[in-house]
């Protein structure tokens, strides 16, 4: 069975969601279900932390597409934090994820970029 742990912070208006374990076919549609209800309206955007997943299948880029996807209709961003020695990242740039979403190595740098940027 296949876990996944959930963690939402703010910083300020920023929801900064940690992401831990793995996420696939199993448990993605609950983590967007919780992805979806961190972002409130009045949020510039959301972060999302993925330096503790450890596996991503197809499911959870999937899930990851929707969230920027339902984000950017409502004039919102999403910044995704992965180190760049994550073995999930070279995932994200092979499927071009890095084109729609800006990739960041900290959630500092995230959450400082998304303040900077109206």
């Amino acid at each position: 069975m296949t876990t996944v742990t959930l963690r939402v912070e703010r910083d300020k208006e920023i929801p900064i969601v940690y992401l831990q374990g793995e996420i696939d076919i199993v448990n993605a549609s609950e983590v967007g279900v919780q992805l979806f209800e961190a972002a409130p309206n009045d949020a510039p955007g959301m972060v999302v932390d993925l330096s503790d997943v450890t596996y991503l299948d197809s499911r959870g880029l999937h899930l990851l597409f929707e969230l920027s996807e339902r984000l950017r209709v409502r004039d919102q961003r999403l910044h995704l934090v992965i180190p760049p020695q994550a073995l999930i990242r070279r995932v994200l740039t092979l499927t071009r994820m890095d084109a729609i979403v800006p990739l960041y190595a900290s959630v500092p740098e995230a959450v400082r970029q998304m303040s900077q940027t109206p």
